[in-house]
């Protein structure tokens, strides 16, 4: 009986495996559809539509007419930053250039911007606003993390770092978390911007200060972010490259205060589980 149940469930994983994949196709075959140059006069067969000839044209070309409109209104919600910095004008310029160049290869608004900074890297006459790129890349990471799962560290878990070695141990970070390293002072730049009202001068001598390493999470169903010294950011990168806590330790800088970072890392969420190597 346990034999027919397990082949019973094998089957529904297929069957569940199959029907996404046949979803993505359908989509791809959508979106494909709306890009193409010249779009088709019937529906692709992937796409398994019922209607044909002057009905599917109206609704290609309805697709078509509005998608630029659907795509710059979530760019708008995904960047706000970026929104602030350019204006409303060339805002939607770098928009409608990205919806061009670089078309959805899914259905989903949501994953509208995943190639918004190359786009705005790619403009040249953006070129006098080096730090663009990277505050989308904030902004970006800011609107990822809201779509990732909670972490799941246990009171287990902490003990294995009182009990165990550290060469024994791995601390994986959050899926909810980034590093976004710039040149630019990116989240003093990012807050001076979201204000209501932005002083130039203010802005001004922003840019004069030195990089920033943006520190990204979700914390409940918000997005935070904030700017790290140099050791903490080290720190989350040993975390991020080492085999175990040990060799992290080995990398990571002298001056960093671990306590109050493992403090902070199990109040804010930052940390997915801590796993026993051996």
């Amino acid at each position: 009986m346990m034999t027919r149940l397990n082949n019973e469930l094998s089957s529904t994983e297929k069957l569940t495996a199959l029907g996404w994949q046949a979803e993505m196709h359908r989509q791809q075959a959508l979106v494909s559809a709306i890009f193409s140059p010249c779009a088709p006069t019937e529906p692709p067969a992937e796409i398994g539509l019922l209607q044909q000839g002057q009905r599917w044209s109206a609704g290609i070309a309805a697709y078509r007419g509005n998608g630029l409109a659907h795509a710059t209104t979530a760019l708008r919600i995904q960047f706000p930053a970026v929104l602030a910095m350019l204006g409303d004008t060339a805002f939607d310029a770098v928009c409608a250039r990205h919806w061009r160049n670089r078309p959805p290869k899914q259905a989903d608004l949501a994953k509208t911007g995943t190639e918004f900074a190359e786009t705005i890297t790619g403009q040249s006459e953006l070129a006098p606003w080096p730090w663009l790129a990277d505050s989308a890349r904030l902004d970006w990471a800011l609107w990822q993390v809201l779509s990732d799962s909670p972490p799941h560290l246990t009171e287990a878990d902490l003990q294995r770092l009182v009990n165990d070695e550290p060469a024994q141990l791995r601390i994986h970070l959050a899926a909810g978390t980034r590093l976004i390293q710039s040149p630019w002072p990116l989240v003093t730049l990012r807050q001076l911007h979201l204000l209501p009202e932005s002083d130039t001068r203010t802005l001004q001598k922003a840019l004069q200060l030195p990089g920033e390493s943006a520190w990204v999470w979700r914390e409940g169903f918000e997005a935070q972010c904030k700017a790290i010294p140099a050791p903490e950011a080290l720190w989350v990168q040993a975390l991020q490259s080492s085999s175990s806590l040990d060799a992290a330790f080995n990398v990571a800088p002298n001056d960093m205060d671990y306590a109050a970072w493992l403090n902070n890392a199990v109040r804010h969420g930052w940390i997915d589980c801590i796993q026993l190597l051996y």
